[in-house]
């Protein structure tokens, strides 16, 4: 995330559905389609295909603000630990987003 302020290319791919599916390039994004068509939230979920090869899932979960361009992490979870659709963890990135962005 830390790069994706300074390499334009790269920030777009952040908030580009699909981008790196199977292995084609260092990582995976993916709308949180949930939230996105059914609860108008901004979020997305990116995991890096180098851990994954080596047993490592995790998944970072991010909003993305597009009239300031601001991508902010909400959360890191173990894909097992991860229930898209009701858990502790959805729970804590949906009232964080909800505090901080808007959902117009």
């Amino acid at each position: 995330m830390e790069q994706a302020k300074s390499d334009q290319e790269l920030f777009d791919r952040l908030t580009q559905h699909d981008y790196g599916q199977a292995g084609t390039a260092d990582f995976h994004v993916s709308r949180w389609e949930s939230q996105q068509n059914n609860e108008m939230r901004n979020l997305w979920r990116l995991k890096l295909w180098e851990l994954e090869e080596l047993g490592i899932r995790y998944r970072v979960v991010y909003a993305f603000e597009p009239l300031t361009r601001t991508i902010a992490v909400l959360g890191i979870a173990r894909r097992r630990e991860f229930n898209y659709e009701d858990d502790a963890f959805t729970q804590r990135v949906i009232e964080c987003y909800d505090r901080h962005f808007s959902r117009t």
